[in-house]
């Protein structure tokens, strides 16, 4: 009878081809449960990547609308910003409505100085700017919406001089034939770009509206009713306590009209705001959709992998018990 036998060697061989087949299927188990990904995805597509390669593009372009909305919002979001603290700062319409009524020249001039103060501010909350770009400059975006407040009143006290205005009414039509349009406002005060013709698209089907820049009309009449006050500030009509008294009465009424506007705007923004939530929620309800399909493509069943892992274990620690025995084989044990 023949015996067929297998040598030490050819067996120290085996195990170690044995031992590491299965370290091999642990590793690959090991990685597809971390990571829920097959890792045979060649064998798994047989070389038709077509439908992944898709619902990749899809991803993509639903991260890239993700980020589009991202900025758009903190656009809307500090245009609104802007806008709530422009009419804060037209508040001071009550105080210059009733300085008129005291006759007291100090308080005129302290209401003037007060106008002054916040159409400074009113200029640096227009030319904000979200993520390096302005928001309210149009499609110039690299530079500011509108100029200092220097350079405005240095042009227009100029107009008032030339025009010869003495009274506040020849002074309050000086300052809104500046911020209308053909005015030195377009010339001088608005530094940005044309406006938008739309904004960016943000979802496959829908494209967000135009930003408002600070060429509009609300802007204009606001800025116009602001610097009037705060031309009293600057010492126009000084000699004359009572114009401008008038002049401050001029510039609240004003104010209270420009209030309107901005209202009106930030409605229109509000508008924009929804419109962008509404995209958002489309986008990311198609980018569940996406990876929904991209995980039943190439994940893995977190249930049979884990199982097969634990079999994996199982075979292993098999191995190296009978390798240990093995390893502990003599004739003295065999007698």
């Amino acid at each position: 009878m023949h015996v067929t036998s297998v040598g030490d060697l050819s067996k120290n061989l085996q195990l170690r081809r044995d031992t590491g087949r299965i370290k091999t299927d642990l590793s690959r188990l090991t990685n597809e449960l971390s990571s829920g990904i097959d890792s045979n995805l060649v064998g798994r597509f047989k070389g038709n990547f077509g439908p992944l390669a898709g619902v990749e593009r899809g991803l993509a372009r639903t991260e890239s609308f993700l980020s589009v909305i991202a900025e758009r919002q903190l656009v809307v979001s500090n245009q609104q910003v802007s806008l709530t603290n422009l009419r804060a700062l037209g508040e001071i319409s009550s105080s210059l409505l009733i300085v008129q009524d005291t006759g007291d020249p100090t308080l005129v001039e302290s209401a003037g100085q007060d106008a002054l103060s916040r159409f400074s501010s009113a200029i640096a909350n227009l030319n904000t700017q979200s993520g390096g770009r302005s928001i309210f400059a149009g499609t110039a975006t690299d530079r500011p919406a509108v100029a200092d407040a220097e350079i405005i009143f240095t042009d227009i006290e100029a107009e008032i001089a030339l025009a010869g205005a003495i009274t506040a009414e020849d002074v309050a039509t000086v300052v809104n034939d500046w911020f209308a349009v053909g005015g030195g406002y377009d010339t001088l005060g608005y530094v940005g770009g044309a406006a938008e013709s739309s904004g960016p698209r943000i979802s496959e089907g829908e494209i967000s509206s135009s930003s408002p820049t600070a060429d509009e009309d609300a802007f204009r009449s606001f800025l116009a009713a602001l610097a009037t006050g705060a031309l009293i500030g600057r010492g126009v009509l000084s000699t004359e306590t009572v114009e401008q008294g008038r002049l401050a009465r001029i510039a609240g009424l004003s104010l209270f009209e420009a209030d309107a506007n901005l209202v009106n705007l930030q409605a229109r923004i509000g508008s924009s705001e929804g419109q962008i939530d509404r995209a958002r929620s489309e986008v990311l309800a198609e980018s569940g959709a996406l990876q929904l399909a991209r995980t039943e493509l190439i994940g893995v069943d977190p249930f049979e992998t884990a199982v097969e892992l634990q079999s994996a274990e199982i075979q292993l620690q098999t191995l190296y018990s009978i390798t240990a025995r093995l390893s502990r084989l003599s004739l003295t044990g065999y007698l």
